[in-house]
């Protein structure tokens, strides 16, 4: 179930149409910004409230859209993400179970690359991403009813062309859809697609747009068996260095860890608003569940210096 909030009006029929818990999200946006769960209409009309004031504050920086600066009063005006981003949003039931990215590449109207990997479980309720592994590791058949769900939707929306970063559920009620990306997915989605399948889903994407057939040499076995982890910070204060994680840089199975903010930095933690990623890691491994362990091992070993904020 779904409802669309075009404006404040649009709320309270939206909650009687979906229920609780739920979902709101912009139609138009990326990186988590106004997505947010909700378990009651006083936390709807606060959640509609606060992501329509995020959007108004949202940046295009190089590219990626992030986050504005909600301590600054004047923030707002300094948006530039207005002519990208619709102040549309839709309310949406909450589903269960475990996320999955599946990565398709369609060519003169056929799939010609599909790929499932694992998404962990996200920061509720902002939906802030955690970490993921490939291959997937959900047996056989919900893995193959994840990807004819994303096949079917992106053929119901009538493309024929291009990459496709579908995000879906296998819920207790079977293989869901939340989303059709018309684009490659962000952050590590062409590392792991290209390390794992061999498949360039930028080269892909190119392809596509010269109207040249796309014909990925697609693996037949897993190339490399990974896991990555973007860490949210877990208070909020200042980042005092990134020192932490020198001495995982040069481990041999350690392929990047690298800080996304920069000394110096103010960071928040999901108790004060969407949290920030403060770093990111990717691994390999022999095998997926050592990906895994081994991924959870270094973040577990992690101390990340965040300094109190000054008092005002």
């Amino acid at each position: 179930r779904n409802s669309r909030i075009c404006a404040p009006t649009d709320v309270q029929a939206a909650a009687d149409h979906v229920g609780f818990p739920s979902v709101i999200k912009p139609v138009s946006g990326a990186a988590s910004i106004g997505v947010i769960r909700v378990d009651s209409m006083e936390q709807l009309q606060k959640a509609y409230e606060r992501v329509v004031r995020d959007l108004s504050r949202a940046k295009v920086v190089a590219g990626a859209l992030v986050e504005g600066n909600e301590d600054d009063e004047d923030d707002a005006a300094a948006g530039n993400a207005g002519s990208w981003i619709k102040v549309e949003l839709m309310l949406e039931e909450y589903l269960d179970g475990p996320e999955v990215d599946c990565d398709l590449v369609v060519s003169e109207g056929r799939i010609v690359y599909g790929a499932v990997t694992d998404n962990w479980p996200t920061v509720e309720p902002y939906f802030n991403e955690t970490g993921s592994n490939c291959p997937s590791i959900l047996p056989r058949q919900q893995q193959k009813e994840l990807l004819e769900l994303s096949v079917n939707s992106v053929k119901a929306l009538g493309f024929n062309m291009g990459v496709f970063h579908v995000e879906c559920k296998y819920t207790s009620r079977g293989a869901r859809l939340i989303e059709v990306n018309a684009r490659m997915g962000g952050g590590p989605v062409r590392d792991t697609n290209l390390l794992v399948w061999g498949v360039d889903l930028v080269e892909e994407h190119l392809m596509c747009s010269a109207g040249i057939p796309a014909r990925p040499p697609v693996a037949q076995r897993p190339l490399v068996q990974m896991a990555e982890y973007s860490i949210n910070a877990k208070s909020t204060g200042i980042l005092r260095d990134t020192a932490f994680l020198d001495k995982w840089v040069k481990h041999p199975d350690v392929l990047y860890a690298r800080a996304l903010v920069e000394a110096g930095s103010k960071v928040v933690c999901v108790a004060d608003g969407l949290p920030t990623w403060v770093c990111e890691l990717m691994v390999v491994k022999p095998t997926v569940q050592e990906a895994i362990d081994f991924i959870n091992s270094i973040e577990a070993d992690l101390v990340i210096p965040i300094d109190p904020l000054p008092k005002q």
